[in-house]
């Protein structure tokens, strides 16, 4: 009896485990990822490629990418011919466009900057490129141990609570904030004289009236004439002049969401896949900037930085 009762449990575990692959090969079989990007730089390429690279090899999935374009009819008519079960879509204009169009398809989303986007419908998950402002505040002491003054340069319409969060954490760190409201972009050059008096960092936030690329000269020249430096929003723009940015290892961003993406294709639910930030930080710095501002950088960020520009 104690024989037959061990047989049939290792029979039940067996069957069970059968099964489960069995489930799992099943939801993957015949599925359809459509790949939607405008953008063809060098961040978004290596996105989608480390994205298709963890399909390869699997016949079950079929990828379409297609590229957004201003006739919006084409771009639908694509869709409906690929009957996508799931969309990977880069930047903020790809998503929303996506998720007006397809409400019931699940969207794993990324090259965006606010997690806004991931709250505008119901079928949207993915990795934000925003880090918190507490991981910000946190680089801040790493890069700046000595200065005690921060500036933001912010749209109160738009961004009156993550100055309020930010005033907090900045009392947390040891650091005083300098909220500079800019209503709309005639102010900027006044608010901009502000530099000159007694602020030691300019951190920048996403603002769309504030920091965009319409302003983005104007920042980075009264950065550099006032020798205040500027933490900017991503590669490029340290590469035009400010002194260090947060980064994203884009390789392992992709694999990123390439792993949501097949939880959703495997059958789970949104809610257990919500959106993340990325697994990895990295950074890059404008050592010719810091030498024109006469800041020092310790030796071992410069060694871990992503990207040197001289």
């Amino acid at each position: 009896m104690a024989f037959n009762l061990s047989a049939q449990k290792g029979l039940l575990i067996f069957l069970m485990l059968s099964w489960a692959c069995w489930a799992s090969a099943f939801a993957e079989q015949g599925k359809r990822i459509v790949i939607l990007s405008k953008s063809g730089d060098g961040p978004h390429q290596a996105v989608m490629s480390s994205f298709k690279n963890q399909f390869a090899g699997n016949s079950n999935i079929e990828l379409t990418q297609l590229s957004l374009t201003p006739e919006e009819t084409s771009n639908e008519a694509a869709l409906n011919r690929a009957k996508p079960d799931l969309i990977f879509s880069l930047g903020q204009e790809e998503t929303e466009w996506a998720s007006r169009q397809y409400a019931q398809t699940p969207i794993v989303a990324t090259m965006v900057l606010k997690d806004e986007v991931f709250k505008i419908a119901g079928n949207i998950t993915g990795v934000s490129l925003g880090y918190p402002l507490k991981t910000q505040f946190q680089w801040l002491k790493k890069f700046f141990p000595q200065q005690k003054t921060v500036a933001i340069l912010y749209d109160p319409k738009e961004n009156s609570a993550t100055v309020e969060s930010a005033q907090h954490i900045s009392r947390q760190t040891g650091l005083s904030l300098i909220a500079i409201p800019v209503t709309t972009p005639k102010e900027l050059p006044f608010a901009l004289e502000r530099l000159a008096n007694n602020v030691e960092i300019l951190l920048a936030i996403p603002d769309e009236t504030v920091m965009s690329a319409s302003t983005i000269k104007e920042v980075l020249l009264a950065s550099f004439r006032n020798k205040v430096p500027l933490v900017g929003l991503s590669d490029n723009w340290v590469k035009s002049g400010a002194f260090y940015a947060l980064s994203w290892d884009y390789d392992d961003l992709g694999k990123q969401c390439a792993s949501m993406a097949q939880k959703l294709l495997k059958g789970a639910n949104l809610t257990a896949v919500p959106p993340e930030l990325p697994r990895k930080i990295t950074y890059t710095v404008n050592a010719k900037i810091a030498d024109h501002m006469n800041m020092e950088i310790p030796e071992d960020i410069l060694k871990n930085a992503k990207m040197v520009f001289n």
